[in-house]
């Protein structure tokens, strides 16, 4: 079967690392032609193994088989004139060039050269701060300290903790290849290149604090003070771990029967978050005593018998064996090495497919003359002033975050996205709101609606109801994109199945997003992104070496979502060719199955295991937080214990780090030469470095250690997150004047674009049913005698109507 791109999307990877990597495997996966080049040396990725195992010198290490799957090697010495004008030629003929810096050649080839050489080219830029801002030493551990996410992790009492598995340069990829996605599109309509510039730092704020900032502006205090998780979160059980994610009132009263704790129920005050947070240590003991009598399987049964959202906390171990994975076929394995991997995180049923994992190259293994030379002729009078997406018309049933963000990427860039909800079952994420007595107009009044909803229209449908259902389907025969991330059940009871829509609407792309998929054993879990993390193996290596898995914060949900929205750029690209449309699933299971990749294959290829570190590294040293001198906090509640993350990746940063603390013994000692050397002895390392930044304000220390080009940052609370004097400067935020909450700061998005959108938040998110007159009379031709009785019988509405339990 043909891939949805089908070779014509050409891609030249100019960089290094696993941001770049994976934004290019995404690429080639969906049938993208892509030839990564090297320097003399290779990619140092080439060379990576997480358990410290040998590698293939001539494929490359199995991760790097993983993302390199089915692409060219050249290699460019940029001291060589000849080969950099073979390069130069390369370039012209490809579509994309995906660029992070880092290695040799892509630092001799900077972005701005290749744009103004050729300006038919699109070329992604990823680098950790963005290409305006000024160079500082940097790795995706000091970017996370900066996100403000880790206060939703780990312990008072104890350092600050990251998201293990490297997981902003997984969530930086995705971002980058939907990028290049949307440029491409724009590109191919008007025949001119641009500029997509990709910052880590933009990505980690979108997906790591949860609009913290939006919602210290409105509630006036910062949403976290703290560091502590959820609970009920993980949990010991008799043979391992297993998670939750209570989220609604109703799923909160079911959970305090599952446990046995009817008193819990009584308590009104715990239904919400901050309660229970408050409480976390008798909470969690109550729940740890009653899920270590039972095994991970009882407790996943019993809780799933209440449709709550739970699942067992794999590893690299158990995750290969999971039911759905092993139903769904989910793991491929590599055609050269047999070793077990994720497949691509979409699937279609049509006649498309991903495109199979092929061999990874062999170091320089093909010339440079690998493309075909291609006419690039700018049709006559075209600007790229023109959004990717406009004239595009997408129907939006989805809820909480995962969802919407789906459509929002196609929102931001210029679709008419129909955010559908219904009075009798709002949005959920509405729930989350800052007026907790539930009192007029508190389905306004959630910081976190705002952010993955703007520029949307708003339309309320009692989908339940045969007139609600028929005026979906009118709509249905209207558009181009239905995008829907409800459990499998939900859909199906409707009648909405891709049968029936595609015989409405043939080009239809309808995209599926629930939590497992639909289809196998846990096609009906319920799931939400800490669900997916449990079950992923992400949870399993985010937690200190001594502690129980914690989670990442949510941001399988943006990241999900992205996920999705790339699939959904897929399948319009194929309809473009075929003139067909398509049906699209991509569960949030699989794409946090792709972030924990290197789990399943280290396992995999060496039988190890790889666990929770704390902040340390798998593959260089040292790396950590080290708590500075105590600060004065903007507000009161706030501890005044204040930290600096320190990373080390090269030789050169370690002797440099030593010559700054003073340790010149460290220094000269030769069994501290390598990664693998200063990892066995970290905890003596780490005393050195605690004893010199302790003294010291956050703020000077990194000073200092950035001077002598060392990677540092100061953690940084969610207290004024939005002011980082960084994403001031790249205007990351910006400012939504929204019904209720009234102006407040929202998270832009991490890729920007050169010919626009110059503003990603053009009107706020919609009220309830805001937009139900312009959409039914404009669109459907209703009249006013029409609204007026559809009000009265609840089909569509601006007020909620249903339980308090919601």
């Amino acid at each position: 079967m043909p891939t949805p791109l089908n070779d014509e999307l050409a891609v030249v990877h100019l960089g290094s690392g696993l941001a770049s990597a994976y934004c290019t495997k995404l690429l080639v996966d969906g049938g993208a032609v892509a030839v990564h080049v090297e320097d003399p040396d290779g990619d140092p990725l080439r060379r990576r193994s997480a358990s410290a195992s040998v590698v293939d010198p001539e494929r490359g290490g199995p991760l790097f088989q993983f993302l390199a799957a089915s692409t060219r090697s050249v290699v460019v010495d940029v001291a060589d004139a000849e080969a950099c004008s073979r390069l130069w030629d390369l370039i012209d003929r490809a579509d994309v060039v995906v660029w992070s810096p880092g290695a040799a050649v892509s630092d001799a080839f900077a972005p701005a050269t290749i744009r103004e050489r050729c300006p038919h080219i699109v070329v992604v830029a990823i680098t950790c701060f963005g290409l305006d801002m000024p160079h500082r030493p940097a790795t995706e551990f000091t970017v996370q300290a900066m996100s403000g996410g880790w206060m939703g992790r780990g312990r008072a009492d104890r350092e600050p903790l990251a998201a293990g598995g490297d997981h902003g340069d997984w969530a930086v990829g995705v971002f980058g290849a939907n990028g290049a996605l949307a440029a491409w599109r724009r590109a191919k309509e008007t025949g001119i290149g641009e500029l997509v510039d990709v910052s880590m730092l933009d990505a980690m704020h979108l997906t790591q604090p949860f609009f913290a900032p939006t919602f210290e502006v409105a509630a006036g205090r910062p949403y976290r003070t703290t560091r502590s998780p959820m609970v009920p979160l993980n949990h010991p059980t008799r043979d391992g771990y297993v998670g939750f994610q209570i989220t609604t009132g109703q799923q909160w009263l079911d959970f305090c029967v599952l446990v046995e704790q009817p008193d819990w129920a009584e308590d009104k005050s715990l239904s919400r978050f901050e309660t229970r947070t408050s409480r976390i240590q008798e909470l969690t003991e109550a729940v740890d005593a009653w899920t270590s009598q039972r095994t991970t399987a009882e407790v996943v049964e019993l809780a799933s018998l209440f449709r709550l959202p739970v699942a067992p906390i794999n590893d690299g171990a158990m995750i290969g064996k999971f039911e759905q994975v092993v139903a769904r076929n989910w793991v491929v394995s590599n055609p050269v090495t047999g070793v077990a991997q994720p497949a691509p995180p979409y699937s279609f049923a049509s006649d498309l497919c991903a495109r199979p994992a092929g061999p990874s190259p062999r170091l320089g293994e093909h010339e440079t003359d690998l493309l075909p030379v291609r006419q690039h002729i700018p049709p006559a009078g075209t600007t790229g002033a023109r959004l990717p997406f406009e004239g595009l018309r997408v129907l939006d049933f989805t809820a909480f975050w995962a969802g919407p963000i789906i459509s929002h990427f196609f929102a931001i860039g210029g679709a008419d996205v129909i955010h559908v909800e219904a009075v009798q079952r709002p949005d959920g994420l509405r729930a989350a709101t800052l007026r907790h007595e539930m009192g007029e107009g508190w389905w306004e009044a959630s910081p976190f609606f705002v952010g993955t909803n703007s520029n949307k229209r708003g339309l309320t449908l009692d989908m339940s109801r045969p007139e609600g259902l028929d005026l979906a389907l009118r709509l249905v025969a209207l558009s181009d994109v239905l995008v829907e991330n409800f459990s499998s059940r939900v859909m199906e009871n409707w009648g909405l199945t891709y049968d029936k829509l595609r015989e409405i609407n043939p080009r239809l792309i309808m995209v599926r997003a629930s939590g497992f998929g639909n289809a196998g054993p846990w096609k009906d879990h319920l799931a939400y992104a800490t669900t997916v993390e449990q079950a992923t193996g992400l949870a399993w290596v985010t937690g200190y070496a001594d502690g129980r898995p914690e989670y990442t914060g949510g941001s399988c949900d943006p990241i999900a979502g992205s996920h999705a929205a790339f699939a959904t750029m897929l399948a319009l690209a194929a309809r473009d060719r075929t003139g067909e449309g398509a049906l699209v699933e991509t569960p949030q299971f699989t794409t946090g199955f792709n972030l924990s990749a290197e789990q399943l294959i280290e396992y995999s290829a060496n039988r190890v295991v790889l666990g929770r570190s704390g902040n340390r590294s798998w593959v260089h040293a040292p790396q950590g937080a080290y708590r500075a001198a105590d600060w004065e906090p903007p507000y009161s509640s706030m501890p005044n214990d204040d930290w600096v993350a320190i990373s080390v990746t090269s030789q050169a940063e370690w002797q440099a780090l030593c010559a700054v603390i003073g340790a010149a013994e460290l220094a000269a000692d030769p069994d501290l030469s390598t990664p693998q050397g200063r990892m066995a002895r970290h905890d003596e390392i780490d005393r050195a470095i605690g004893a010199w930044v302790r003294p010291l304000a956050a703020d000077d220390a990194v000073s200092i250690l950035l001077a002598a080009g060392i990677p540092a940052s100061r953690f940084a609370t969610q207290a004024g997150l939005h002011k980082l004097p960084e994403v001031v400067a790249r205007g990351l935020y910006e400012e939504v004047d929204q019904p209720v909450l009234g102006p407040v700061p929202v998270v832009g998005y991490p890729a920007r674009f050169e010919h626009g959108p110059r503003r990603i938040h053009r009107s706020p998110a919609p009220t309830l049913g805001q937009h139900n007159a312009e959409i039914l009379k404009g669109l459907l031709g209703l009249s006013d005698d029409d609204l007026a009785r559809l009000e009265a019988d609840a089909i569509i509405g601006t007020v909620p109507r249903m339980g308090t339990a919601w």
